[in-house]
């Protein structure tokens, strides 16, 4: 695709592109999201096929909204994450190891492979991430969060 043919669709989009972060009511980084959304427009173009579908403009809104709402997905996941913490939040280290020894002794029902699932679900990771991280398949990881769900029910009712 040429670069003049590209302003072209740059044009013709540029509007769509607009209405589609309006939509999703995108202030904070809009800039950012509008250049992805451009990325994503190019990509478009290079890869659409007359053949498959000939209504363009269809395909084009389709495919930016559903990237759209992939990329709020993915960074809404990676702000749960990553909190940025300002100095008046911090608190005192020893209340904070308190707090930490106070919970993990209220666990202590749990065996090490379910405390570890509980550990790392509070920190936000995924079931895939924490397989990878203790080293085992997806299944066992979800049989140990079935687990520790049973046990945590049947000790605090809830």
């Amino acid at each position: 695709m040429e670069n003049n043919n590209f302003n072209h669709y740059y044009m013709k989009y540029e509007k769509m592109i607009h209405y589609l972060l309006h939509r999703y009511n995108i202030k904070y980084a809009y800039d950012d999201y509008f250049q992805l959304m451009l990325i994503k427009l190019w990509e478009l173009l290079q890869t659409f096929d007359e053949l498959k579908t000939n209504a363009m403009d269809k395909y084009i809104y389709t495919k930016l909204k559903f990237y759209l709402i992939d990329c709020i997905r993915k960074y809404s996941k990676e702000m749960d994450r990553f909190i940025p913490t300002s100095d008046n939040i911090m608190l005192d280290q020893s209340y904070v190891e308190h707090y930490h020894c106070e919970l993990y002794s209220m666990l202590e029902f749990l065996s090490p492979e379910e405390l570890t699932w509980f550990n790392l679900t509070l920190q936000g990771f995924s079931t895939q991430e924490i397989a990878i991280y203790m080293n085992k398949s997806e299944s066992t990881i979800k049989y140990y969060r079935k687990n520790a769900r049973n046990k945590l029910k049947s000790h605090y009712l809830f």
